[in-house]
């Protein structure tokens, strides 16, 4: 099974050591942006960003921000706006990665994310626990 590991949920994988056992037991996927936002925060602590970024590319297929997911996040941008919702960006061009791909978001913010179930977003919980 596919699905994108969202940054908090990625960042507790590697906390718990299971990030290894994430990565054999699903097609694990990331967007560029949690791509981003996981290696910044390893460049904060110290770690090169391009280590980081080897060790990114070599566990997870890091889906692209492309001109679908460009679409799908402005679509979503104009009627949420229209509404006076307020999303952030980076949330939601996660989300808009994954309708554009169709590939399940694990998450453990998923307030923010909730919103964008009416677009096609799909929401998955993993149990960390059968890791």
């Amino acid at each position: 099974m596919k699905i994108v590991a969202d940054t908090d949920a990625l960042i507790l994988l590697a906390r718990l050591g299971k990030l290894d056992r994430f990565v054999e037991k699903y097609e694990a996927c990331l967007t560029v942006i949690t791509e981003y936002e996981y290696v910044r925060g390893e460049a904060r602590a110290g770690v090169p960003a391009e280590n980081s970024k080897k060790d990114v590319h070599a566990a997870f297929e890091v889906l692209p921000l492309n001109n679908k997911a460009v679409a799908v996040a402005s679509t979503i941008w104009a009627e949420l706006s229209r509404r006076g919702v307020i999303l952030d960006e980076r949330d939601l061009l996660i989300g808009a990665i994954c309708i554009s791909s169709n590939t399940p978001l694990w998450t453990l913010n998923k307030k923010p994310f909730e919103r964008l179930q009416e677009f096609g977003l799909k929401l998955i919980d993993v149990d960390v626990s059968n890791l």
